[in-house]
């Protein structure tokens, strides 16, 4: 008992500078423009090594302790699982009609393959000098072009949503490839954990196979008995104690088996949201009763211990890394960028909208962070390659918002050269 409440008095002073932190540098992120997020992941990183480390080494050695590492590895892996959850619950393919559906391919799958190949040939080309010696040349280029292949969905969303851009056909299309390209981005994690957890060829197809069993299982069946839930709580106007108790079980449940089946606990979260029924009055309700503890308490313990994982002084203090991260940063932005607004172009937008939706989709957010994370936590990424990522992240983050309002402005009468976009008609 006594270690326990020695214990729990580590954590709670770590935990009130963690939330502390992430309310100032969250709010501040606000003030000047910025997503709330990019504050946050901020946060992350100056309580841990690349600043509270450098200024005040004892200070943070004494906060976070092993045992204290510990547990806040343990509530973030429970706050991703959760927010991939509340991700796949807002993907609505009741939008998709054939003619968005055929721009959408285009658009994912230039989102997703373009800067994929860009980063495979990075991670075979930088594999002597970045990689653990123990990890297959191949897992390594896949894992890096998967960084550069994923996009901040969330935070894209939440900028065409913030701009009422959600029923014009440019914010539909914008959120339906994103939403497409991360499930796809997604898949690829799930197949490189499994990889990396395997013995052996047969232990990761096994994993493979499993993961595919559980996401038909979760799709096919579990999301019918989820609709007719959606219903009575349609019915009701709001969703019961019991009810959400169930859903928060089936989560857990799908989180553990995921990770115990060796594929990541965010795969599990984001299928278990696919199959939540979209009835607005169950929608309405998930988010209220998930989202405050995963946006207030869950995801800033994971930026805490993305950034206690993250030295960014390791690649301004070394010439041989700063060339590999300059060139990281350029093919994601070329590879994600590039690739989605020629497509855009091609499909008939006009330049400026191409490159907004570009700049968006280039974002990489939260997303990444999850990823390097896994990286880490698999050993199938070093430290700097993880510090290298974070930083790519947090570039293309910042620049997103910016670049974007720059791009595709709010005041009407700067809207000179932007076509503006009818609303989709109502579905009958």
């Amino acid at each position: 008992m006594g270690n326990n409440m020695h214990l729990f008095l580590d954590f709670i002073p770590a935990l009130i500078l963690v939330l502390v932190a992430s309310y100032i540098c969250g709010n501040l992120a606000r003030y000047i423009g910025q997503p709330k997020v990019v504050g946050e992941m901020i946060a992350g990183i100056l309580i841990g090594p690349s600043f509270l480390g450098i200024f005040a080494p004892q200070t943070m050695s004494t906060l976070f302790t092993a045992d204290v590492k510990s547990i806040l590895y343990i509530l973030s892996n429970l706050g991703l699982g959760m927010y991939m959850f509340l991700v796949g619950a807002e993907v609505d393919e009741n939008k998709l009609t054939k003619s968005l559906l055929r721009k959408c391919t285009i658009l994912s799958t230039s989102g997703i393959l373009v800067p994929l190949l860009l980063g495979v040939a990075i991670g075979f080309f930088y594999y002597s000098e970045l990689s653990l010696p123990n990890v297959h040349p191949f897992l390594f280029a896949l894992f890096i072009g998967s960084a550069l292949s994923l996009t901040a969905f969330p935070m894209l969303a939440r900028i065409i949503q913030e701009r009422n851009l959600t029923t014009t056909h440019f914010g539909t299309l914008a959120l339906l490839a994103a939403s497409i390209d991360d499930a796809l981005a997604w898949c690829l994690v799930a197949l490189i954990t499994a990889l990396a957890q395997a013995q052996g060829v047969f232990a990761g197809v096994s994993a493979i196979v499993f993961g595919a069993i559980f996401a038909c299982f979760m799709l096919l069946l579990v999301k019918k008995w989820m609709v007719r839930l959606g219903d009575k709580v349609e019915k009701a106007g709001s969703l019961s104690i019991n009810h959400f108790s169930l859903i928060l079980l089936l989560l857990l449940l799908a989180i553990w088996f995921t990770d115990y089946i060796g594929i990541y606990s965010v795969f599990g979260g984001f299928i278990v949201g696919l199959a939540m029924p979209r009835h607005k009055v169950f929608a309405r309700e998930l988010q209220s009763k998930f989202q405050p503890v995963v946006i207030s308490l869950l995801l800033p313990i994971f930026f805490a211990y993305s950034g206690l994982n993250t030295d960014l002084t390791t690649i301004f203090s070394n010439m041989s890394l700063l060339i590999p991260a300059i060139v990281v940063l350029i093919a994601s932005i070329a590879g994600k960028y590039g690739g989605c607004a020629l497509a855009m172009k091609s499909i008939g937008y006009s330049w400026r909208e191409a490159s907004a939706i570009g700049m968006l989709m280039n974002a990489r957010g939260l997303m990444v962070l999850i990823l390097v994370n896994i990286g880490i936590s698999y050993h199938i990424i070093t430290t700097e390659l993880f510090a290298i990522l974070v930083l790519m992240t947090l570039v293309t983050t910042i620049g997103a918002t910016p670049v974007f309002n720059l791009l595709y402005p709010t005041h009407p009468k700067e809207k000179r050269g932007v076509i503006d976009l009818k609303p989709l008609p109502k579905q009958s």
